[in-house]
C-alpha cells in the first residue's frame, strides 16, 4: 500500500478529520512537513500553511521563510506567517530555546485556528520522533502516560504522520521530486533530543538489531 493510502486510511481509521475539514500545517520546510504538505495536496483536504521564522539561524531562517511562502504559492494555498524574538523571550521567561521556540509556536497557531475558522493544526510528526519521544521519557522516570509516546491527536493538534518511519518520508520525497530545506542545527548534538537520534538510538540499533 502506498504512504498516501495508508495517510488517508489512518485518518479514517483514527477519526482525526473528515475530509471537509479546514486545515492548518504547520510547515518548516524540511522533509517531514514537505511531505505532509504533499500528501494533504494529493488527498484533496483543504489546508493552509503556517510558518513560524523563530530567528535562530540567521541567514537559513530567512531561506526557510521563503521557501516556505513559495511552497504555499506551488499549492495556491493561504500563507500564515510569524516571526519570534525567540532567544528575547527564553530570556525573559528563563526558559530553555526549545522550550521557547514550542510554546511561541503553539499559542500562534492556536491563535490563528481560532480566528480563522481552521478545525485542526497538522503537524509532520512522525513514528521517528515517538521512538525518541518514548525513550526520553523513559530515561527521565515517567509513568504510562510517558510510555505512551506522541499522541495522534490531542483537543485540535493533529499529527497523521505517526503511523510512518522517517525513511518512509524520505522515499516519498524522492519519488515525488519534491525540493526541502535542511536544518544543520539537527546535526548538532547539543539538545537532548538531537543526541537521541544521532547518537543513543543508532547504538541502541547496531547493539540490538532487533529493536
Amino acid at each position: 500500500m502506498t504512504l498516501l493510502l495508508r495517510f488517508q486510511d489512518i485518518i479514517k481509521e483514527q477519526h482525526l478529520f473528515s475530509a471537509n475539514d479546514k486545515l492548518l500545517l504547520a510547515v518548516s520546510g524540511g522533509i517531514d512537513s514537505v511531505v505532509l504538505s504533499e500528501l494533504c495536496h494529493q488527498a484533496g483536504y483543504d489546508f493552509a500553511i503556517a510558518h513560524c521564522n523563530f530567528h535562530l539561524r540567521e541567514a537559513d531562517s530567512e531561506r526557510d521563510e521563503i521557501f516556505v511562502r513559495e511552497l504555499a504559492g506551488k499549492y495556491n494555498v493561504q500563507f500564515h506567517l510569524v516571526k519570534f524574538e525567540t532567544n528575547a523571550f527564553a530570556s525573559e521567561k528563563r526558559i530553555s530555546t526549545q522550550e521557547a521556540a514550542r510554546e511561541l509556536r503553539y499559542n500562534w497557531f492556536e491563535g490563528i485556528r481560532a480566528a480563522t475558522g481552521y478545525q485542526y493544526i497538522l503537524t509532520a510528526h512522525h513514528a521517528d520522533d515517538n521512538i525518541e519521544t518514548v525513550l526520553m521519557n523513559f530515561f527521565r522516570g515517567t509513568g504510562i502516560k510517558g510510555m505512551r509516546g506522541i499522541e495522534s491527536k490531542h483537543q485540535y493538534i493533529v499529527r497523521p504522520l505517526l503511523f510512518a518511519r522517517r525513511a518512509e518520508l524520505e522515499k516519498f520525497l524522492t519519488a515525488n521530486k519534491l525540493e526541502h530545506v535542511s536544518d544543520y542545527t539537527n546535526e548538532q548534538d547539543d539538545y537532548a533530543r538531537n543526541y537521541f537520534r544521532n547518537k543513543v538510538i543508532p547504538f541502541i540499533e547496531k547493539t540490538f538489531p532487533e529493536v
